[in-house]
């Protein structure tokens, strides 16, 4: 083999890795994207949109009753469960189409699976490190079959407990293991490497964690400790902002999140909200509608911030957690916080709100570069809203807005120009104003 060939062959071999690799993944969103559909076709009437349960399991969550191996959930598939109403699917659908499934189901996974434990008796005043569970004996060890961390499992004071398998991690966001803990003796490895915390802050420990499945360990010592008698610790996975805990991972943190489900709906006229919201600004109104469409309007900017479709907020985190978590939107956002429809200011800061009612249809006033305007938002449907801008007083200028960019809908308009995500009207036209927004997709 001559030098050039030696030198090229590396070279020839990584690009062909790089080939299988970029064939390999678009062949694997292929399969689930063939699954997603097979599933919403299928089995979203009993076990959700998002896989979150209703008729049936929860096919996202720790806990599998039937196995969650991709073999064991794929013949609980093909052969159903006739007393529980679920039908065998294998006659309906062959191999490949059911393992798409399996492969869709498995990409929506969360939190922990393969969970066992061990614990170590350490003395009164035992040092303060993890280095001497190499001299301590196993006192008790075992399987947990609700994948749940459980601190109220050792039956002594001081100990050393191990947590250790399989963690499922968000896919589509970086993320972070959340503890609501004030003992700082704590170590996390994630596929055998150490992880420093990115907090230590009491009752906010944070580490954090790769996207995806991968192999989790928690070592936590009550060495030093003199405070024994608190074992309820919430652990959790949160968004990587850490403004909103998606999933627990602890026993303590699944009992705080069930705690923390409290389901605002409008039911047969709309539904005002002033509720701090995750992604949206902390001065924001949230209006639901039976229609199961939504949207908030940000008295501070005197803007359209936020649109979402499905039902209106779970306001449950915000009172569990004291104010501090923000309450949740029950379904997918069509755009939310940094874009919004917003009115074109001559100067920073010249929009005041005015007032808003709360009765009916709600209508918020506000203030802008010297004219009052007032703005009306009526669900049509549960795909589209119809946007009324009044101007009450004033100079009859053009009206001029900032629309959101986006990928699910379209705004259209009779009474002016959208042109690059700008609503713009001719002067003296007329004082009302209608912008129809319309989804084309599924929001996000």
């Amino acid at each position: 083999m001559n030098l050039f060939i030696k030198q090229l062959l590396p070279k020839l071999l990584k690009g062909l890795c790089i080939c299988l690799v970029l064939q390999s993944s678009a062949a694997l969103s292929e399969v689930t994207s063939e699954g997603q559909t097979l599933y919403e076709s299928t089995c979203v009437a009993c076990h959700g949109k998002k896989l979150e349960g209703g008729a049936g399991f929860n096919l996202r969550d720790e806990t599998w009753v039937h196995g969650d191996s991709p073999s064991q959930i794929k013949a609980n598939i093909k052969k159903g469960f006739s007393n529980a109403g679920m039908p065998a699917f294998g006659a309906i659908y062959n191999d490949a189409q059911i393992s798409n499934i399996v492969d869709y189901i498995l990409s929506k996974r969360e939190g922990l699976s393969n969970l066992s434990y061990q614990i170590y008796h350490i003395d009164n005043n035992g040092l303060k490190s993890f280095d001497i569970i190499k001299n301590l004996q196993v006192k008790k060890a075992g399987k947990l079959p609700n994948n749940l961390m459980d601190f109220q499992l050792p039956e002594v004071n001081n100990y050393i407990i191990e947590f250790e398998g399989d963690l499922y991690a968000p896919k589509d966001q970086a993320s972070h293991l959340f503890g609501m803990a004030h003992r700082e003796l704590f170590k996390i490895e994630i596929d055998g490497k150490v992880v420093k915390p990115t907090s230590t802050e009491w009752m906010k420990l944070t580490w954090p964690l790769k996207r995806g499945k991968q192999h989790f360990k928690m070592s936590y010592s009550t060495a030093g400790d003199v405070d024994y008698t608190n074992r309820a610790m919430g652990f959790f996975v949160s968004n990587n902002e850490l403004t909103q805990k998606l999933f627990a991972v602890s026993l303590p943190g699944k009992q705080f999140l069930n705690k923390a489900t409290i389901n605002i709906k409008a039911q047969s006229q709309p539904l005002v909200e002033r509720k701090k919201v995750v992604n949206l600004p902390t001065s924001s109104v949230s209006v639901g509608f039976p229609e199961k469409i939504n949207y908030a309007f940000n008295t501070k900017s005197c803007s359209i911030v936020g649109v979402w479709t499905e039902d209106l907020l779970n306001v449950g985190p915000n009172v569990e957690g004291r104010g501090k978590d923000g309450s949740l939107i029950l379904g997918d956002w069509v755009f939310h916080s940094e874009q919004g429809i917003s009115p074109v200011y001559s100067a920073p800061g010249s929009c005041t709100f005015t007032k808003y009612n709360r009765v009916g249809n709600p209508t918020f006033t506000y203030q802008v570069n010297g004219r009052d305007f007032s703005v009306q938002v009526a669900a049509i449907s549960a795909q589209s809203l119809l946007l009324t801008y009044t101007l009450l007083s004033g100079e009859d200028t053009p009206l001029k807005l900032d629309l959101p960019k986006l990928e699910n809908g379209v705004f259209t308009s009779q009474d002016g120009q959208i042109t690059n995500n700008k609503f713009s009207t001719q002067a003296k036209v007329a004082k009302a104003y209608h912008i129809t927004l319309n989804l084309t997709g599924s929001a996000q």
